[in-house]
């Protein structure tokens, strides 16, 4: 079991079916990983998260986010910066996303809410607008000193 102030580096596959204010639904799968500081009490915690997605859209293209996340125990909440490529009908969109999520020892599930930043740039083709979705994945620590804590 991890102990108090030991880091927990975690990486797995990541899944979301999110739904975009200028474009269709969206399915999304790839990678996450992610960086974690207990604290003393090992239920309080910090770190750093990345993503990586491909988007099944027309065409399909990418979808990669970097930002911090936070919790107490199983409860948490990721605030990143996210970037989607371009589509047929959407011009590449950048923005912020903040994910409340519960995690168990392998699992997570969080609700994604994107506002994009280029909304209103002038460009020919519209940003994909606000996204809402579902987002779960299945994570497994790196670190052999980290397995019993719940991966985030």
């Amino acid at each position: 079991m991890g102990r108090p102030g030991d880091p927990v580096v975690s990486v797995g596959g990541l899944f979301s079916y999110t739904g975009r204010e200028n474009a269709d639904d969206a399915v999304g799968a790839g990678l996450e990983g992610s960086f974690a500081w207990y604290g003393k009490s090992s239920f309080v915690w910090i770190g750093a998260v990345a993503q990586a997605q491909l988007v099944a859209d027309r065409p399909v293209h990418e979808r990669l986010a970097l930002g911090f996340q936070g919790g107490f125990g199983p409860f948490g909440a990721e605030l990143s910066m996210y970037t989607e490529g371009a589509g047929t009908s959407n011009a590449r969109t950048y923005g912020a996303q903040i994910v409340p999520f519960i995690g168990l020892p392998i699992a997570y599930a969080g609700f994604r809410l994107a506002l994009p930043f280029n909304e209103g740039n002038g460009a020919t083709m519209p940003s994909y607008g606000t996204e809402y979705g579902l987002v779960i994945g299945l994570k497994f620590p790196i670190n052999p000193r980290a397995f019993g804590h719940s991966l985030h």
